[in-house]
Parts: structure tokens; C-alpha cells; sequence
């Protein structure tokens, strides 16, 4: 997601580059401000909709900016079920994907994978079976065969470029970018005409 041409920055433009501390300086730091902000909105909205613990949301966020423009950037590393409110049921495993819809995966289960125990538990299912899972789960590597030599994937949800993706999301992170990013500017304006 990228925010261009931030109201501010053209209706101010002129009058900040004769206030004692400068324009560009300003401008500078109401984006530095917005930088910091701006992942954080992102991550509550987020966390809002899916049942993925915040650190997780906030780890995948990335946020730049120039003189002209702020991005927002979601990493698209799958995040495996596990981090879902994965259970164990008698028919398969149930997730949390987004809150309040359990997801209901048939054959799953949850297991320690053999060749890296230090990734702790996780969700999976015969490759043969991978066909029955629904259509927000994805299949992010075959990780090795059971006993009986059947290959066995490792399962994973949706990215964080995925959820933040969501054009309704999209939408009101514009517009809390852009008022931010004008109050920022007004405040620091404020600031450098009484000399504080």
C-alpha cells in the first residue's frame, strides 16, 4: 500500500520553507511520525479480523518513506496454522483463521516435524489429502513422508500482505495517513512560528 502526494505537503509547501526551522525539516518529521504510526494502525485493524497474535502481525510489517510518499509493505511469508488457534479434534484439526469462523480441516493433525523439532508443533496432512482442506489454507512444503512413505505437507493461512491487502483496510489506512500526516504537520508548524 503507498500513500502519494499527501494533502499537506502541497497546501504547505510554501509557507514552511520560510518558518525559522524549514519546511523540509518539518516535512521530515511528520513523515518519521506517520512511519511509526502507521504499521501500528495496521496491525490493530488487522488483528481486529484474524486470530493471529499482534507480535506476528507487527514482525511481517514493513514502513518507508521519502520526501514524497510513505509504503506500507506486508511480507507474504505464509504463517503456518499453528499460530491459528490450531486444535486437535477425533476428524482433523479446527483453526481460527478469522475470528468467530472456525475452520474445520479434515485428516490434519498436529504434529512436531521430524526434520526441525524446534519449530514446535505444527499442522498437517497426507499430501494425498490436501485436496479436502478448504480454500484460505495453503500448502507451504512437503516436510517428509509418514511410515508408510506417504509425503506430508506442512499447512499455512493467509500472509500479512494478504490481510493487509483488504480494500476496506486499504481505505481506512489512506485516510488515517493522510490526517495524521496534515495534524503532524499543522502541529509542527504551530510549534516553529512560537519558537518552541
Amino acid at each position: 500500500m503507498r500513500i502519494e502526494n499527501l494533502e499537506a505537503l502541497t497546501r504547505g509547501i510554501r509557507s514552511l520553507n520560510s518558518l525559522r526551522d524549514g519546511g523540509e525539516k518539518i516535512i521530515g518529521r511528520a513523515i518519521s511520525t506517520l512511519k511509526r504510526r502507521l504499521p501500528a494502525q495496521a496491525k490493530r485493524d488487522i488483528a481486529k479480523q484474524y486470530a493471529l497474535a499482534s507480535r506476528e502481525i507487527g514482525s511481517r510489517l514493513l514502513c518507508k518513506g521519502d520526501r514524497r510518499s510513505v509504503t506500507l509493505t506486508g511480507l507474504g511469508r505464509a504463517q503456518t496454522l499453528i499460530k491459528f488457534k490450531a486444535r486437535q479434534t477425533r476428524s482433523g484439526v479446527t483453526v481460527q483463521i478469522q475470528k468467530g469462523s472456525p475452520v474445520s480441516i479434515p485428516h490434519a493433525f498436529i504434529h512436531v516435524p521430524a526434520r526441525a523439532p524446534g519449530a514446535g508443533p505444527q499442522v498437517m496432512i497426507r499430501a494425498d489429502a490436501f485436496r479436502t482442506v478448504p480454500g484460505s489454507v495453503r500448502d507451504i512444503a512437503t516436510v517428509g513422508r509418514n511410515r508408510h512413505g506417504y509425503p506430508i505437507v506442512l499447512l499455512g493461512g493467509p500472509t500479512v500482505a494478504d490481510m493487509l491487502r483488504d480494500p476496506g483496510r486499504e481505505d481506512r489506512l489512506s485516510e488515517l495517513a493522510r490526517a495524521t500526516f496534515s495534524k503532524e504537520v499543522d502541529r509542527l508548524q504551530e510549534v516553529a512560528r512560537n519558537g518552541r
